[in-house]
């Protein structure tokens, strides 16, 4: 029996350390998208009173303070964004270890658990995302790990309330975990040890930016992971272009938020900010995407990349 416990702890140990290290991979190679750069350049980049002025929501609010720190650390680079979420990754796969130990026990049965719970999220690379759903979802199951081992359910409603400050939208899986460990037991203990904490600690991170936030959420459409390819390529033919000289960019909304996020990464101070209103004004550089680019025929633009995604022009008074 021993022998066996060993055999599967040993196995489970190899497996969980070869999916995190293809998470700190990925997160370390894969570039930026543009839901993450929009998150660094509304709610990390600013300071506190800057996003609360904004009124913009922030619905990762948790991962945007755990992000700034991160960048303040190791400054800003697509593993420094993306590095609270791999720690909370870590907690992730500890808390199933943990609770495929206590329903399952030692054995292949439960090693076959162990990768049907860390199959979805981090085939999805929730982890390796700079934003709220992968820790919301870590804390959400280290809380329910605690309840089951009995270890502190104070802590573990403390946990279900950082999973809602973490990612505004796990506030109803998080009630519907509460119901469920409240049913068929003294509500007077559990709701003071778990409903509560859970309350009190969400509240403590969302009240004073849900009520700064009166504007409606700008939309960003997502990158897939060959068009955040592309665009770096564009952006790095942009960079060789410009050189030092001071320009400014006009950008499609996709592109906008990563562009912003590059001028901080390579601390282009040369560059203006990104705007996405690129038909308003005019501009040194334009990088849109191709269903944009037919605007470009109207302007005086010659083309300096294109690819199936993103085309990068400028004006013909550019830098050369």
């Amino acid at each position: 029996m021993e022998s066996r416990f060993t055999v599967w702890t040993s196995l489970a140990a190899a497996f969980l350390t070869a999916i995190l290290g293809a998470q700190i991979y990925q997160a370390a190679t894969r570039p930026i998208g543009s839901g993450e750069a929009y998150l660094y350049d509304r709610f990390v980049r600013p300071t506190a009173r800057q996003v609360l002025s904004s009124e913009l929501p922030d619905r990762d609010v948790l991962y945007t303070l755990l992000e700034k720190r991160s960048v303040g650390l190791f400054h800003v680079s697509p593993f420094s964004v993306r590095l609270p979420g791999l720690l909370f990754g870590i907690l992730y796969l500890w808390s199933v270890w943990q609770i495929t130990r206590l329903i399952l026990g030692a054995g292949w049965l439960s090693l076959g658990g162990l990768v049907v719970a860390v199959a979805v999220p981090f085939g999805c690379g929730w982890f390796a995302r700079a934003d709220g759903p992968g820790i919301a979802l870590a804390l959400a199951v280290c809380a329910l790990w605690l309840v089951l081992d009995r270890k502190n359910l104070t802590l573990a409603g403390a946990c279900l309330g950082l999973s809602v400050a973490a990612r505004l939208d796990f506030a109803i899986p998080v009630a519907v975990v509460v119901v469920a460990l409240l049913a068929g037991r003294r509500w007077t203990d559990w709701t003071d040890r778990i409903l509560v904490p859970a309350a009190v600690v969400a509240m403590i991170f969302l009240a004073l930016p849900l009520s700064h936030a009166h504007a409606a959420a700008e939309v960003t459409p997502e990158l897939t992971e060959s068009q955040a390819i592309y665009l770096q390529s564009a952006l790095e033919a942009l960079r060789a272009n410009a050189g030092a000289e001071h320009i400014r960019i006009g950008a499609s909304p996709s592109a906008e938020p990563v562009v912003n996020f590059y001028r901080a990464q390579h601390r282009a101070t040369s560059w203006e900010r990104a705007q996405r209103d690129y038909s308003s004004e005019h501009f040194d550089y334009y990088l849109l995407s191709t269903d944009e680019s037919g605007w470009l025929l109207h302007r005086d633009l010659s083309v300096l990349y294109r690819d199936g995604d993103f085309v990068l022009a400028r004006r013909s008074s550019a830098p050369m």
